[in-house]
């Protein structure tokens, strides 16, 4: 309710409440901050912006075990294989006649290739590259390269398996990889990890097969 009051020149004179005069105050105070708060044309835009031009959050690698020891040593023993000359492969793989018990399990493809004859039921064959013959070795490593058709860099892990205790293998994964020609093989490798470089010895790279 309003109060009514006189003046000096005997007007009336109508003066509000104390709760109108809160309520009064309260609004003015409220008109103030939205008019400080409100955002400009241009503001909206930048932060419009801004929020499109922020990153998504990367997504996951195609390949996990891109940098692994073991798949790097199989990499590097695969390219080593296409100069076999030089004797590179050797830091992959054991060779020395001195050593000849070293063994090396792989896909002969034909009977031309060291083990043919003593294949599994995989297509898979023992073979001690230490005791082979220059002829022999050199029909090894192409079977290895499949006649430096594999291009190494496209070798990707599939699946790790994991090693029984007291094993002399690291690391035994399966993989696939492409040739030259375009076309996709998959394996298995196995062998024992010296260092996170990469270097040890590969003791298996089997291509899967049916036997002939």
């Amino acid at each position: 309710m309003d109060l009514m009051l006189r003046s000096k020149d005997g007007d009336s004179v109508l003066m509000p409440t104390r709760s109108k005069v809160a309520a009064i105050v309260l609004m003015a105070a409220s008109l103030a901050l939205t008019g400080c708060t409100e955002t400009e044309p241009g503001d909206k835009a930048k932060s419009s912006s801004h929020d499109a031009a922020s990153p998504s959050s990367p997504s996951p690698s195609a390949d996990l075990y891109a940098k692994a020891p073991g798949r790097i040593q199989v990499v590097h023993l695969l390219e080593a294989l296409r100069t076999p000359q030089d004797g590179t492969y050797r830091t992959w793989m054991s060779d020395d006649a001195t050593y000849w018990t070293q063994t090396f399990i792989y896909t002969p493809r034909s009977t031309s290739e060291p083990g043919w004859d003593k294949r599994d039921n995989e297509g898979t064959a023992v073979t001690y590259p230490g005791k082979l013959t220059p002829a022999e070795k050199d029909a090894f490593f192409k079977s290895l390269t499949r006649d430096n058709t594999i291009i190494a860099s496209t070798l990707k892990v599939v699946r790790v398996e994991e090693q029984p205790v007291g094993t002399r293998q690291d690391y035994r994964f399966t993989f696939k990889l492409q040739t030259s020609g375009g076309d996709w093989l998959t394996g298995m490798a196995m062998g024992a990890q010296r260092d996170e470089a990469g270097n040890g010895k590969v003791t298996r790279l089997s291509y899967d097969t049916k036997q002939s």
